[in-house]
């Protein structure tokens, strides 16, 4: 009877961790901001939230810069991710790989996206965004002179968005 035990342990400890790796995939047929998507997998459509990154609002400086620049990366393609659960607007989180690349990687070191410290903690992703501002890449090109992260620009006013995110162009 130990026995049965520890088999069934080791089956049930086997099968978590080939969930816990297990990738999904589906195409991208629309990409609504820098960090939002659409995701079609068989006949469904579902909204997506990259996790780790926080990219510029369409009508923030950069947004839409950042938004070409994801779907010239994206669009189309068939991606794998990894999804964590849902977010307060019902859109998957997940995390997603474009050409076994890490979709949030690419965009933070190219300058399109901030680290999103506030719900991720990945060294990796804090070091590529210092080296996107020491490179004046993207949202960077004239450095921290008035940008703004996005969760700023969504808690601002008209006034305080024009005072602190000015932007550069």
């Amino acid at each position: 009877m130990n026995k049965f035990f520890k088999v069934i342990s080791l089956l049930l400890l086997a099968l978590i961790v080939l969930n816990a790796s297990a990738k999904d995939s589906a195409r991208i047929v629309r990409v609504k901001d820098g960090d939002t998507y659409v995701f079609r997998k068989g006949n469904t459509d579902f909204t997506v939230r990259l996790k780790n990154i926080d990219a510029p609002e369409l009508k923030q400086p950069f947004g839409y810069l950042s938004f070409i620049y994801t779907s010239k990366l994206i669009s189309g393609k068939m991606v794998s991710y990894d999804s964590t659960g849902k977010d307060l607007y019902g859109r998957v989180l997940a995390d997603i790989w474009v050409d076994n690349q890490r979709l949030d990687s690419t965009l933070i070191s190219n300058g399109w996206a901030w680290h999103y410290q506030t719900y991720s903690n990945d060294t990796l992703l804090k070091s590529l965004m210092v080296s996107a501002i020491n490179a004046n890449k993207g949202l960077w090109k004239c450095g921290m002179n008035g940008v703004c992260p996005p969760s700023f620009w969504r808690s601002y006013n008209l006034r305080n968005k024009n005072k602190y995110c000015k932007s550069c162009n």
